[in-house]
């Protein structure tokens, strides 16, 4: 765990952020770097456009069973703009593609969020994602999950930092994996809105 840990705390995330802030995200991707047959951001991201609506986590009307868009030319603009963190953070290799890592990464102002699209106890808690979240804690980088939570119902939002920085200063994988099963199980069983199941365009 000392060798993760000295590795991550190496990890610039303030410029990796910086990045993500810039009004030019495409000329951050990294070269060669395509979503390939990648489609969790059209599942698992709230779509609310002035032109088209999608709850999160409800699979998008427009996206063809073999993959691709149905009207990808003239998809909203949120859909054209936005990237998930794997595209432009160049250190996180292609394992680490949504659909086989099985989290979607998002970053804004605020830092790292860790979206499950697979079981969480399983993708959360792996040593790549505790490497990389373990890491973000260390800097005081502001780190947070998104738990699905009863079916048909809003995941559930939670910080990791605070809750997590005494088992990160531990430097240990197991106490650091417990604790995260611990904050998944809490944030799995949380009361949140209903999805309303519709969309429109």
């Amino acid at each position: 765990m000392g060798i993760i840990m000295a590795h991550l705390c190496a990890t610039p995330f303030s410029k990796i952020l910086g990045k993500k802030l810039s009004n030019d995200n495409e000329s951050h991707l990294v070269s060669g770097r395509e979503c390939g047959e990648c489609t969790a951001c059209c599942v698992v991201l709230l779509i609310d456009d002035d032109n088209f609506k999608k709850p999160a986590d409800q699979v998008c009307s427009n996206l063809m069973a073999e993959g691709g868009c149905k009207i990808y030319t003239k998809r909203p603009s949120v859909c054209q703009d936005w990237y998930c963190s794997w595209r432009f953070m160049a250190q996180l290799d292609d394992d680490w593609r949504p659909d086989r890592s099985g989290v979607l990464l998002r970053s804004d102002e605020n830092g790292i969020i860790f979206q499950p699209i697979r079981d969480p106890k399983e993708v959360l808690t792996s040593a790549r994602a505790i490497e990389l979240i373990g890491g973000g804690v260390a800097q005081g980088i502001p780190m947070s999950m998104s738990i699905p939570t009863k079916n048909g119902c809003r995941s559930y939002g939670m910080s990791l930092n605070e809750p997590l920085e005494a088992a990160v200063q531990s430097r240990n994988l197991g106490t650091i994996q417990s604790k995260m099963v611990e904050l998944i199980e809490h944030s799995a069983a949380q009361n949140t809105d209903l999805i309303i199941a519709t969309d429109s365009q």
